[in-house]
């Protein structure tokens, strides 16, 4: 076994608790987040808080520490994004927020950087408008370019004009949004200019010249609790069809697209869920997931109660987030968190990454740790046979409190025990799958190296999916190989 096998310790940025200075923000203050990788570093770009209220720009060079940059339109909505001002208050709207949510930022196509935006004039309402801008530098003031989409009225049935973000297919061009009531539609864009490919206006549907589908685009997830639909597209993803314990087994090559939405309510239950299709208009909505989807991941934590101090957080409503590949192909979920679990008093947003992978059936199932600059590779049935796991089921109520249990074995013999009850068997198959029976389900799931942060110290970790949908984790508890300091958020 080598060194580069396993991460070494990260030393994360600090959770600070109150707000500070930008300068010492760091992960601290970032809600909404997605990723761009220009000039050799990482960028990440988030909705408005704390007073930088428009588009808060994050750089780093190893994706775990993180430089406040500044703002993408630092003199405000009303100097620099008048039209899309405009527009909204064209549809009905009344100027309560000065705040700019939920951007994504991509290459443009002739050079420098365009920045899908979006404006909501009143919070808990669809008056909100999408727009493009655009820089020569990732970090640089923001340019409008043009309104994209402008909506108001009709909440139920109208969609709401926020959470961009793009995904390619080949050489076309697509965009993304929708908050709630009213679900997740889909425009295609050009991809020479980044503006609609159809050039339609407002005025065209104000002027009844369009219909309501035309200039919305695409419902694609008619559901009226999720937002930030991002499209992740895979080409050649390996499914396995059949049992892999009677290895009676044969291996299809699909292209898919991965649809991951936050559902539910920001302060209680967020949680992020997994949609899949073989295209990119549609057929999201299936037999397997429906509405409700798959989910990826909702509040836990890998302390064993709430007094446990191995470990200062949880994994708190976690959501919004970004579906990105690094240059070297390292693919992540960026989202915002907010720690922890249990908590009366306002909890700020920080930025979280952890790494995800395809399971053997090809859906994506997530690291349950932040990612530490690990990388997949292959897994050795000797580094899992015999060792002890910290191990969580998530169940379909997001708004529980759950906590890791302890004691889950994976034995030599492929029994799975916990303490001395035997609860199933598992099989570790190609580089890193893993399958296993436990309880009355089948999981499919991946083994990751990470960095255990309740344990201090690198090891494997387990993200599975079962049957009925939910999330199996697991982290490699190094019991009393490892002393563990009370470490909490300072």
């Amino acid at each position: 076994m080598k060194e580069t096998d396993f991460p070494v310790d990260p030393q994360f940025d600090k959770l600070i608790a109150e707000k500070a200075p930008c300068s010492a923000w760091g992960v601290f203050g970032a809600h909404d987040p997605s990723l761009l990788y220009a000039d050799g570093e990482y960028y990440a770009f988030s909705t408005g808080t704390f007073g930088e209220n428009y588009y808060q720009i994050r750089r780093s060079k190893d994706l775990i520490h993180w430089q406040y940059a500044g703002q993408a339109f630092p003199k405000g909505i009303r100097a620099s994004l008048a039209p899309v001002v405009d527009e909204v208050l064209a549809c009905g709207a009344e100027l309560k927020n000065d705040t700019l949510w939920a951007p994504d930022v991509v290459p443009a196509a002739q050079g420098g950087y365009w920045l899908y935006g979006c404006y909501s004039a009143m919070f808990g309402t669809n008056h909100s408008g999408i727009f493009l801008a655009w820089s020569e530098q990732a970090a640089g003031e923001y340019t409008l370019v043009a309104p994209l989409v402008s909506t108001g009225g009709h909440w139920g049935s109208a969609p709401n004009a926020i959470d961009p973000q793009i995904f390619y297919d080949g050489d076309r061009m697509y965009m993304t949004y929708g908050s709630f009531f009213g679900g997740i539609r889909i425009l295609e864009l050009d991809p020479a200019t980044g503006l609609r490919k159809d050039g339609f206006t407002l005025a065209d549907h104000r002027s009844g010249k369009i219909t309501d589908e035309e200039y919305y685009g695409k419902l694609i997830l008619p559901s009226d609790n999720v937002e930030g639909g991002v499209v992740h597209v895979r080409r050649g993803v390996p499914v396995t069809q059949g049992d892999v314990f009677s290895e009676k087994t044969r291996t299809v090559q699909k292209d898919l697209f991965y649809l991951v939405v936050s559902a539910d309510s920001l302060f209680r239950d967020y949680n992020m869920r997994l949609f899949v299709s073989e295209r990119a208009e549609g057929g999201f909505v299936t037999d397997r997931c429906g509405l409700h989807g798959l989910k990826l991941c909702s509040s836990f934590s890998w302390r064993h109660s709430s007094r446990d101090k191995r470990i200062g957080f949880d994994f708190a409503v976690p959501g919004h987030n970004d579906l990105f590949t690094t240059p070297d192909g390292v693919d992540l979920v960026v989202y915002h968190n907010r720690t922890p679990m249990k908590q009366k008093k306002f909890r700020p947003h920080y930025l979280f990454l952890s790494m995800f992978a395809c399971n053997s059936l090809g859906y994506l199932v997530m690291s349950p740790n932040r990612y530490a600059g690990e990388r997949l590779r292959t897994v050795r049935r000797e580094e899992l046979a015999g060792k002890q796991f910290d191990f969580l089921e998530l169940s379909d109520d997001n708004r529980a409190a759950v906590y890791a249990a302890r004691g889950l074995t994976l034995e030599e013999d492929g029994r799975i025990t916990v303490g001395a009850k035997e609860r199933g068997r598992w099989k570790l198959y190609g580089e890193y799958f893993i399958a296993f029976d436990f309880g009355d389900q089948r999981y499919h799931g991946c083994v990751m190296p990470a960095w255990i942060e309740a344990e201090k110290r690198a090891g494997l970790t387990v993200s599975a999916r079962g049957e009925k949908g939910l999330p199996f984790f697991m982290n490699q508890n190094f019991g009393e190989e490892t002393k563990n300091k009370p470490r909490s958020l300072s």
